[in-house]
């Protein structure tokens, strides 16, 4: 009875074991026992006996954690309730010892035991690998079957024998915007397909009551027409599903969308009519040959060429109709095309009733399915007024080049790069350039300043020439010579722009000359101005003078110091301003005499009119004249001397006092923008001016002012100083309704304040 309780024990728990010899078989069952997730292995290893404690199942137990790892295997012994002792170290004696000395009802498995156990244990682990190997295949295949069925891109679906669904794939759910449960278990002709339409047939026209009873494969091309009445083509093909005993269990329909198709050879036809009505249309000899030389189509062009209808043509070849030249030289290029399966032209001159005809022929190959060539087709085209007016071309070409060559004046062509085309002997003088060396380069390369050819193509561009324009190129040498230069555009006979054409004539001897009378016309207008110098002057000496008399008024207040010293540093500045306003006048002078460039600034209009208003209201106020002030903010700066700025102000704002002068009135100052445009405009309430002085007003020595009012040179110069910057000066008034004064100039493009666009 004890026995049979200890066995009870044995089986209703883990035996708990120890293992004598830590060797590699003691390693392997720590392995597998550990990793038994099965929990096959009833067992708790709670100690290990080596002599060798680094040896490999002694070691693993340690690392394991394994309770008792001892090199005295008899301490095993004192393992609680010890169930099994295993021995593995292979020795007779060991396996002896162990027997003999084992606690009373503990279990001995020896090496041999152990040996037999593992390979058990193999044998298992290998029929498991197999059949989960087994399965992981069978489940891969059922995946991958699964996966083709649901990528295929037609619809399918799988009905049984009462046209129930079993199954449907992915183009089916897609392209009807449903979800599984909405489909299977339903009957198939309650479900509607998007790409075959609605199930409206009886049972004789359906494809899947009939595979059904028939067991066999069914087709068809079903029509009809979406909801905006256009029309679908779906065809359909069903299968049977037969069981392992041969008995039809079910249909698998695939359904496929051909209204593209169907679209595709309805163009298809469209097509070969349309190839039939371009042979027939085409005003080219358009013919198509088998391998063997016989025409198998030609069109009305090919009869005319040939003179001969087209039933004295088809099925013939060229030896049986053509002259013997033209027939070699067709033969051989079908020879040519049908052996390299490539392209072949060629021209051919003949006699045909003792006039010269001249064809030009292309032929190609027309290649089957497998690549073959199998026919070739021909085009041939009479190019015997062509050639006729090629010739006279180059005969009008060659009489051009001679007078381009034979001329003393510099042609220079360009192609719409801007590079050089042709370069007559003329240009060779001029420039001393060979035609060879600059042709293909640049023609900018020619200019001293290259930047000035893109500013005469955009003249070009806007006013269709340019014409006897003034400017320098460079010799081969680096000399500079002066040219007079006249742009055109070069078009070919359709009207299409294909470069330009440049006339140049040398001018260096006629501007020295022209120079030289410049000067003498600029040093006696120095002469004429001179009697306008003294009222140029008189403009800073009238502020120089109010100044004066300001400050000398308020030394007369007996000032005190720090008030003193203040006003002298506000006006003592303005003093010298003006003594330089008055320097600048006979700089002015000497510059218009000899050609000196003006000094640019960039100024505010705002800021200049400031400068110099306050000196005038004085005389304004004298006069019963009230000066009104209506300045934009935020204005961009211009680019213009300040101080010529200015003496344009002085001078519109000095001659509206003198409208003003015996009658007072109003002057308006106003600046602002417009179109990317500084404007200041200067508006009096004046006589006006009358349409005979306005339309010259701006003209030397042209005065509204009484005589020995004025000279007539201030508006003048004004208009002078103003176009210099590149800016304009208008005049708008009427008799009796005063005059208002513009001066406008273009914005200073370097401020980043945007412009306004009005």
């Amino acid at each position: 009875m004890a026995e049979e309780s200890n066995s009870n024990r044995r089986f209703s728990h883990r035996l708990r074991t120890v293992i004598v010899g830590g060797g590699a078989g003691c390693e392997s069952i720590l392995r597998m026992m550990k990793h038994d997730s099965l929990g096959r292995f009833r067992m708790e290893v709670q100690g290990v006996a080596d002599l060798d404690l680094d040896a490999p199942g002694a070691r693993y137990a340690q690392e394991i954690g394994v309770p008792l790892v001892t090199t005295d295997y008899r301490e095993l012994y004192d393992v609680e309730e010890l169930d099994l002792v295993i021995e593995l170290t292979g020795d007779p004696d060991v396996r002896d010892e162990v027997e003999r000395t084992r606690p009373q009802g503990v279990s001995l498995i020896d090496h041999v035991g152990a040996q037999l156990f593992w390979s058990l244990r193999q044998a298992e682990k290998r029929f498991v690998a197999q059949r989960d190997e087994l399965r992981l295949e069978v489940e891969a295949e059922r995946t991958r079957i699964d996966q083709i069925f649901r990528s295929l891109p037609d619809e399918v679906i799988v009905i049984d024998v009462d046209h129930v669904i079993q199954e449907v794939n992915t183009a089916f759910l897609r392209n009807n915007g449903l979800v599984r449960d909405q489909v299977v278990g339903r009957q198939c002709y309650d479900v509607e397909s998007m790409v075959r339409g609605g199930c409206r047939e009886g049972v004789e026209g359906c494809q899947a009551f009939k595979t059904l009873e028939q067991g066999k494969p069914t087709a068809t091309v079903r029509k009809h027409f979406d909801g905006a009445g256009n029309p679908h083509y779906a065809a359909i093909v069903s299968g049977p599903v037969v069981a392992a005993d041969g008995e039809v269990v079910g249909a698998v329909e695939m359904t496929r969308d051909i209204t593209h198709r169907i679209e595709l050879e309805e163009e298809l036809k469209a097509t070969e009519v349309q190839l039939q009505q371009f042979m027939e249309m085409a005003p080219l000899a358009t013919y198509v040959k088998n391998r063997q030389g016989q025409y198998l189509q030609v069109n009305p062009a090919t009869c005319a060429l040939f003179e001969r209808s087209s039933a004295e043509i088809l099925g013939r070849t060229d030896r049986e109709m053509l002259p013997q030249r033209l027939a070699d030289a067709m033969v051989a290029g079908d020879s040519h095309v049908v052996s390299s399966g490539k392209e072949m032209r060629f021209s051919l001159a003949i006699e045909r009733e003792g006039e010269p005809l001249h064809l030009s022929t292309v032929k190609y190959p027309i290649v089957d399915a497998d690549g073959n060539v199998s026919a070739v087709c021909g085009i041939t085209e009479d190019v015997t007024a062509t050639k006729a007016a090629e010739a006279e071309l180059t005969r009008t070409r060659e009489y051009l080049q001679g007078i381009l060559d034979n001329s003393q004046v510099a042609i220079i062509t360009t192609d719409l790069e801007g590079r050089v085309v042709s370069f007559n002997r003329g240009a060779e003088e001029s420039l001393g350039y060979a035609a060879a060396d600059i042709i293909g380069q640049l023609a900018s390369k020619l200019y001293r300043e290259p930047d000035e050819r893109v500013t005469l193509l955009r003249r070009l561009q806007r006013e269709g020439a340019v014409r006897d324009h003034h400017s320098v190129y460079l010799r081969a040498d680096g000399t500079p010579v002066q040219v007079s230069l006249t742009l055109s555009p070069l078009r070919d006979p359709g009207g299409e722009m294909i470069g330009n054409v440049a006339v140049c004539k040398d001018i260096s001897h006629r501007r020295v000359l022209m120079n030289q009378i410049i000067q003498s016309e600029r040093l006696a207008a120095v002469g004429r101005l001179a009697a306008g110098v003294a009222h140029e002057i008189n403009n800073p000496l009238a502020v120089i003078g109010e100044v004066a008399g300001y400050l000398i008024d308020v030394l007369d207040e007996d000032p005190e110091p720090a008030e003193l010293v203040a006003e002298l540093r506000n006006w003592l500045p303005k003093l010298s301003d003006q003594v330089r306003r008055g320097r600048s006048v006979t700089y002015r002078m000497l510059s218009f005499a000899r050609k000196s460039e003006a000094d640019v600034n960039v100024v505010h209009v705002n800021d200049a009119l400031e400068e110099i208003v306050p000196f005038l209201e004085k005389e304004a106020s004298l006069a019963g004249v009230t000066i009104h002030r209506d300045y934009a903010g935020e204005l961009p700066r211009v680019q213009v001397e300040e101080m010529q700025l200015q003496e344009i102000f002085i001078n519109l704002i000095k001659n509206s006092l003198q409208a003003l002068h015996h009658s007072g009135g109003n002057i308006w100052l106003s600046t602002f923008q417009r179109r990317g445009k500084v404007v200041t405009a200067i508006r009096d309430d004046g006589p006006g001016i009358s349409e005979e002085v306005r339309d010259r007003i701006f003209d030397p020595f042209v005065t509204t002012k009484a005589p020995g009012e004025g000279t007539g040179l201030g508006l003048s110069i004004c208009y002078g100083i103003v176009k210099r910057y590149d800016g304009e000066i208008r005049v708008e008034s009427e008799e009796g309704a005063g005059a208002t004064f513009s001066v406008i100039f273009p914005a200073y493009r370097g401020d980043t304040q945007e412009l306004e666009t009005v």
